[in-house]
């Protein structure tokens, strides 16, 4: 049994004060490499506070490595504390134990998250599936044996090392054969996208798929191009609209598109292809969130098979870091050389040293084992957090909807409900839940109404908190008939 006195957490959150006691009674060793801790809901009823405070604890535990969650048997002093362990602790395995925080060992988590908002709109990624280890280890070799490559001013279109290796990657794992020279690197999608502008001319019409991500709309409108909203359906793009049409350029996502994630058919793609052949117009393939298909082989992107009217692009922000903001895109013949004319004499865009670090990343094989690693993670959350949508009672409100890709799938209600009412009292409870109206530039309602869940940094016991509180929301939200 853990029991720590709670009056005494001062200004801290309760959260905060019982990770920090737990941590120190690890350090002290009056918890064991191995111990079984409380359950989550023991842990509370033991100390008199919420589950959700004992879930979060628990969960910046298991962040630091300090305790581990071992499926259907709970939680456990990781293994290999012992390292860490003083060893000076007076406790005994089933003797009640307390904190006051006072000793030297007990250290405050600064860099603790407020853990007071659930947000299901977030699209950052955990701390711990960043390979620090190995990135840092690169980054020192670049320091050491490239010192004078890493003051250097970038090339425009980005180190020839960095473009070999992306060409590679793409070879092996999208089969797309891509020349390096038509590779231009770029600090995110919004820019590349903007300098393709500058390549097609003029105020030319650019098109987008709706629903979609709003921040390319914007940068083609701030940039001073009119902008076709096309709408979307379980089968991708409608094509049929672009046919009337002064479009020159559209920006889609075939493989996995956002928000709904579904999956362009063969039969609009082969359309999309033909339509930009006859009017000389350009598509632009955001191969969006592909590296991370759970089921079945990845979709091919459309330039593999026909390159000659088709921009690929695509970034690491989902694979490695948003703040890693570098991106990349393959021009075709015609747009390269426009490129060669009139843009390749500005500077580089993205520090030397970064794309250094990240071209051995990928040419010495990290990149591709850090992705299997990764759809292992992640296919691992996805299914105990659609287990705890089974579970918590939340599937008689809602279905789920996604095609097993991708960091984000949608809640589809069952039931008619009072929207806004929801919205607002999982609000006023500490969640964050976009619908998929939101994603939409024309004014548009869905029914039945669908939400976007971004699960990448939500862990299981957040969601199951987020279901258990949408659960008790809606009960209140149904509309009689």
């Amino acid at each position: 049994m853990l029991i720590y006195d709670t009056e005494k957490k001062g200004e801290k959150p309760i959260y905060e004060y019982i990770y920090e006691c737990i941590k120190r009674d690890i350090h002290s060793g009056n918890l064991k490499s191995g111990e079984k801790l409380p359950s989550r809901r023991q842990m509370a009823l033991d100390n008199g506070i919420a589950e959700i405070t004992v879930a979060n604890a628990y969960s910046q535990l298991v962040t630091e490595g300090y305790i581990e969650s071992r499926e259907k048997r709970g939680y456990f002093v990781s293994s290999d504390m012992d390292c860490v362990c003083s060893g000076t602790g007076n406790g005994s395995v089933g003797e009640k134990k307390t904190c006051d925080l006072k000793g030297e060992l007990c250290e405050p988590n600064a860099g603790t998250p407020d853990a007071s908002v659930i947000n299901l709109t977030d699209a950052s990624l955990p701390e711990e599936t960043f390979p620090f280890d190995t990135w840092s280890r690169i980054a020192r070799k670049v320091f050491t044996e490239d010192r004078s490559a890493c003051i250097r001013t970038p090339e425009a279109r980005g180190l020839s090392e960095l473009r070999q290796a992306i060409a590679g990657y793409l070879e092996r794992a999208r089969g797309f054969s891509a020349d390096p020279d038509h590779i231009i690197v770029g600090p995110g999608c919004e820019y590349l996208s903007n300098t393709l502008l500058q390549l097609i001319g003029g105020s030319a019409m650019v098109a987008v798929e709706d629903p979609g991500y709003m921040c390319i709309c914007k940068v083609y409108e701030f940039s001073g191009h009119k902008c076709l909203h096309i709408p979307i359906d379980e089968n991708g793009l409608i094509t049929e609209g672009l046919a009337e049409s002064n479009v020159k350029m559209i920006h889609v996502s075939p493989s996995h598109h956002f928000p709904t994630g579904c999956v362009m058919s063969a039969a609009r793609r082969a359309s999309l292809v033909s339509w930009a052949r006859e009017n000389g117009a350009w598509i632009v393939e955001d191969d969006y969130d592909s590296e991370f298909r759970f089921e079945g082989k990845p979709v091919p992107p459309i330039a593999a098979s026909d390159p000659d009217r088709v921009i690929y692009m695509n970034t690491f922000t989902r694979t490695l870091s948003p703040s890693l903001r570098v991106a990349y895109m393959v021009l075709p013949d015609e747009l390269y050389d426009i490129y060669s004319k009139r843009m390749d004499f500005v500077s580089g865009t993205v520090s030397t040293s970064e794309q250094l670090t990240l071209a051995s990343f990928i040419s010495d094989g990290y990149y591709e084992r850090h992705l299997n690693r990764m759809r292992n993670f992640y296919r691992k959350r996805k299914k105990a957090i659609f287990e705890e949508l089974e579970g918590s009672g939340l599937s008689e409100f809602f279905d789920c909807e996604g095609d097993g890709s991708g960091m984000t799938f949608m809640l589809r209600g069952k039931l008619p409900f009072d929207d806004k009412r929801f919205i607002a009292g999982i609000g006023e409870k500490g969640l964050a839940l976009n619908s998929l109206d939101e994603y939409c530039y024309k004014e548009r309602v869905y029914s039945p109404v669908r939400y976007v869940v971004n699960f990448g940094s939500l862990t299981e016991e957040q969601f199951a908190h987020a279901a258990e509180t949408m659960c008790e929301v809606m009960r209140n939200c149904l509309c009689l008939r």
